[in-house]
């Protein structure tokens, strides 16, 4: 966490909101902690979107406002032919164990995509994330080989971000407003072309997408689910 402020000692996180067609589980895996997570699995998939919260000891939950709001919009837009998943990082609400640096959170996503998988087996899988999030979604998108499209969304140079792997027909797309106090527009250029990824700059937006969260919903919804944004 380099640069990053001392997370405060009790975080406060959004409330816990339902989104129309989820059901909650419990992702148990052996030798490591279970996950909460809230899922949704059409009959028919097209498509499978992994969804990433920011930093847990800084208030991130699966809750988190950005996160809610894409995940709100495949439920409004794609609910019969993307399958989803939202979860909780290890020590957030209901997921057990306590934050590990990065480490133990990939585990965690690795859990639930293979869960989600399980859902929807054989679809493209896409992973979304946020701030720490997209750290965690871009590593796994990078280490699964059927993840075809990873969608970073204000991501910080607080985080060292790996460069793309050879020979993957993997589109990465980096979101950042111009107004991110965290990741100043320069950061965010390095990180993209680190990364190999296509960059749009939202003006006036912050961080946290305040200005309008629906309107990153909408430009999210294409880059993770073309299947779906093209009919």
């Amino acid at each position: 966490m380099n640069g990053l402020p001392p997370p405060p000692s009790t975080p406060v996180r959004s409330p816990a909101a339902a989104v129309a067609g989820e059901h909650e589980v419990i992702v148990e895996r052996p030798g490591g902690p279970s996950i909460e997570a809230r899922v949704h699995a059409p009959a028919r998939p097209v498509r499978a979107v992994l969804v990433c919260h920011p930093h847990p000891l800084y208030g991130g939950s699966m809750h988190s406002p950005v996160p809610l709001a894409v995940t709100r919009m495949l439920s409004e837009a794609a609910s019969e032919q993307v399958a989803w998943a939202r979860f909780n990082f290890r020590g957030v609400g209901a997921s057990g164990g306590v934050y590990d640096e990065g480490r133990g959170e990939l585990d965690d996503a690795r859990a639930v995509i293979s869960h989600l998988r399980g859902l929807a087996g054989g679809v493209p899988l896409a992973v979304f994330g946020h701030s720490f999030g997209s750290w965690i979604g871009c590593r796994l998108a990078f280490a699964e080989r059927d993840v075809d499209r990873a969608l970073l969304v204000a991501p910080t140079p607080h985080f060292t971000f790996p460069s793309p792997p050879p020979d993957r027909g993997l589109r990465t797309t980096v979101f950042i407003g111009d107004q991110d106090e965290l990741s100043p527009l320069p950061a965010a250029r390095q990180i993209a072309e680190t990364l190999g990824a296509e960059l749009r700059v939202f003006e006036n937006f912050d961080h946290h997408f305040l200005k309008s969260r629906r309107a990153l919903a909408e430009a999210a919804l294409p880059v993770i689910a073309p299947e779906v944004a093209h009919q």
